[in-house]
């Protein structure tokens, strides 16, 4: 692998490694804890347009959505679904279904599956990475596996064997004879998904590669649509997205040393599948399968691989792999949403060799003491080969790649977020843009092949595109996904804003410090064009009380030499007001809410909702407040409470092509169509469950278009132009 020297990096300080963070696996944002666990807390939805998901009502919008219990740490998993029009945005106060009770048993019902009719699964993995799929039943797992799970529940290396070992895999199958005496007793069998949302696997992308994939899609039309979720019981989950149902699910191995925990009925909340997950098309040998990739948080140090092609048939060859830090010591806590993409390996045009992979950042605490550390805590961005047999070993430049960004500054915790991917309009992955805990946001040049020697930067020496200081020169972290969008003239815009909520200490007041938005231009030129700081930067300046309804945005235009758009956040450092989330796009569109978390861990969490041009940075008229109708410059209005990101619902096309009568339901290929985009905010705790933001009209092309085409069309342009 191609490392730049410490020497060869001016800017960057060699010393000890960074502080770990005590990464918090309990809902930050949720205010205090009652005494009977206070309100519900619901996670981020998964929002699919109507007519998506089979059996939903067709005029409806499918929403599923993880909502837990602080009180025993229960989780659910419902169904809705959800009408919007320009004005509101309503969901029925019972879901369609709920998961969690459905595996419980509720009302008089028995559990279904009953738990020794659950198909569950784990891996027994070998030192070098090898894996073997297994049934989770005690005869099935290893010695050590069933040494793990034979200790009474401990936080101390020193727990002994006490021969429950059977009894305590039972209760993780959902057992529940035991509950209330020698083991913890459980609300819901579903554990809960505080940092976890799920994933729809229906029918595969319509994309054209080849008379194999041709054949793979069909195919994909039989098979059974299912929602996946990981949750703190040490679970991966598959749900039946028709009836609720599970179908099966997977115990990581990386989890086994904790397992334990569950049963103890001293249980404190830990983490362990408590990361996003992605799903998508790999190739392997000519065949062609769909894999879910998951990260897991707070509760080991890696990522796991699935096939998940057909749910129903989940089994001794479901794992493809785990990889952790025992397979490299740069990967760490993986806190963002892992990717599947293709890389170009080797050769050119007709002669070009594909390869699909995983894209995962390689998170935090990587340099944490736990007998795998990194000695230097640099970050790293790893590329993870699909087609990788479980029984081969992992190999670096082989079925794994990496590309090393170098730590900053040894005395402030580091991590990699995820990436933005920009590919070609063949799908191919070409630049991928990721921010770091250090302010670094460093762009992945994959345009070459394998192992893509010189890929990080994107300037000389290893050095970022941009570095993000407040006013005073003080790095500000990015713990966020960035969002891209093409740029006037060529290159890349990459959108993002700053803070963090990582752990507990960065809730409180004295940790406050001034936050930031940013719109950095990245135009492709060779040699690279760095953008050297705020200076080169039209700052957008907010004004305004507070806590007042909605602020007002100012700015002038952008100067032809202009490399972007910042906006500083008001009075952040005394109000806490950061981003942890980048936003979502629609038609030119960008918005994106911030957290303000109160001035003690118990106040009420709220939150600013922010409508901006893309690519001027200035307000748009879709959120201004009731007290700012008519004013153009008002933009963040507050909310009394915190929905993580904004949802884009399609409503029904205004027009066809003629801008006369309705649109035909399937408008002709380069015809275009209007149509409303409702934004809706679904809270995470207290207020409504979903509220109405205001909607956007877009115009696009139609024809068969996806939703996120329809919605999010000009930031998924195929390629930027040189």
């Amino acid at each position: 692998m191609w490392m730049v020297p410490l020497i060869a990096c001016p800017w960057m300080v060699a010393r000890a490694t960074p502080p770990a963070l005590d990464i918090a696996s309990e809902p930050l944002l949720a205010g205090c804890v009652a005494a009977d666990g206070g309100p519900a807390v619901r996670g981020a939805p998964l929002v699919l347009p109507a007519g998506a998901v089979a059996s939903a009502d067709a005029a409806s919008a499918t929403v599923f959505q993880a909502i837990y219990s602080r009180a025993d740490w229960s989780g659910y998993l419902e169904r809705y679904a959800v009408q919007a029009n320009d004005a509101s945005t309503l969901m029925p106060a019972t879901p369609s279904w709920d998961a969690g009770a459905i595996l419980t048993g509720a009302a008089g019902r028995p559990p279904r599956p009953t738990p020794t009719a659950r198909k569950l699964y784990t891996a027994i993995v070998q030192p070098d990475g090898t894996l073997t799929t297994v049934p989770f039943v005690w005869d099935a797992i290893s010695s050590a596996q069933r040494a793990m799970l034979d200790r009474a529940p401990s936080t101390s290396a020193r727990s002994r064997p006490d021969g429950m070992g059977p009894q305590r895999l039972d209760y993780l199958r959902g057992e529940r004879g035991l509950e209330g005496t020698v083991f913890r007793r459980r609300g819901s069998v579903l554990g809960d998904a505080v940092n976890s949302s799920p994933v729809y696997v229906g029918v595969a992308s319509a994309v054209e590669r080849g008379a194999a994939y041709a054949d793979f899609y069909a195919r994909s039309k039989l098979r059974r649509p299912a929602v996946y979720l990981g949750a703190n019981d040490g679970m991966l989950h598959a749900f039946d997205a028709a009836d609720g149902s599970e179908l099966f699910a997977y115990v990581p191995n990386a989890l086994f040393a904790t397992l334990g925990r569950l049963t103890s009925p001293a249980y404190v909340h830990t983490a362990y599948v408590d990361g996003p997950a992605s799903a998508g098309e790999a190739e392997a040998g000519g065949t062609w399968r769909t894999v879910l990739v998951s990260a897991m948080g707070g509760g080991a140090q890696g990522v796991f691989a699935l096939d998940v092609t057909d749910p129903l048939h989940f089994d001794a060859s479901g794992a493809l792999w785990e990889f952790t830090d025992r397979d490299d010591p740069l990967m760490g806590n993986v806190t963002t949403r892992p990717q599947v993409a293709r890389v170009r390996t080797r050769g050119s045009g007709a002669a070009a060799v594909f390869r699909d992979v995983a894209v995962v950042a390689s998170g935090l605490n990587n340099y944490a003491a736990d007998g795998h550390a990194s000695a230097s805590g640099n970050g790293a961005l790893f590329l993870l080969a699909l087609d990788k047999p479980p029984s081969q070993p992992w190999r670096l430049n082989d079925n794994y790649y990496r590309f090393v960004t170098p730590i900053a500054d040894a005395a402030r915790a580091n991590g990699l977020s995820a990436p933005a991917l920009a590919v070609d309009a063949d799908g191919v992955l070409r630049y991928a843009y990721a921010g770091d805990l250090q302010g670094n946001l460093w762009r992945f040049d994959l345009t070459g092949n394998a192992p893509w020697p010189g890929a990080v930067g994107p300037g000389p020496a290893t050095t970022p595109l941009f570095v993000a200081r407040d006013v005073s020169g003080v790095r500000q972290a990015i713990a966020q996904q960035p969002r891209l969008v093409y740029a006037t003239g060529g290159g890349y815009l990459i959108l993002f804003g700053t803070g963090r909520m990582l752990e507990a200490a960065d809730r409180l007041p004295a940790h406050g410090a001034p936050q930031s938005y940013y719109a950095i231009l990245d135009t492709l030129a060779d040699p690279p064009q760095l953008v050297a700081g705020r200076a080169e930067l039209t700052p957008r300046t907010l004004s305004g009380a507070d806590d007042a309804m909605a602020l007002t945005l100012l700015g002038a235009d952008l100067p032809a030499n202009s490399k972007g758009w910042y906006i500083d956040f008001l009075h952040s450092d005394v109000t806490g007001e950061r981003s942890l989330d980048s936003g979502v796009l629609a038609n030119g569109k960008l918005v994106f809410n911030t957290v303000l978390p109160g001035r003690t861990p118990c106040d009420a969490t709220r939150s600013r909702s922010y409508a901006l041009d893309v690519l001027t940075g200035l307000p748009s008229m879709l959120m201004a407040s009731a007290a700012s109708v008519g004013d153009p410059h008002a933009t963040a209005r507050l909310a009394p409470d915190y929905a993580a990101r904004p949802v884009a619902l399609r409503l029904p096309a205004l027009a066809a092509a003629s801008g006369t009568g309705p649109a035909p339901a399937t408008p002709p290929t380069g015809a275009s169509a209007t149509q409303n985009v409702a934004i809706a905010m679904f809270s995470a705790v207290g207020g409504a469950p979903v509220r109405s933001a205001g909607a956007i009209t877009v115009a696009a092309p139609s024809g068969r278009l996806s939703w996120r085409e329809v919605v999010n069309w000009r930031e998924l342009h195929a390629a930027a132009r040189r």
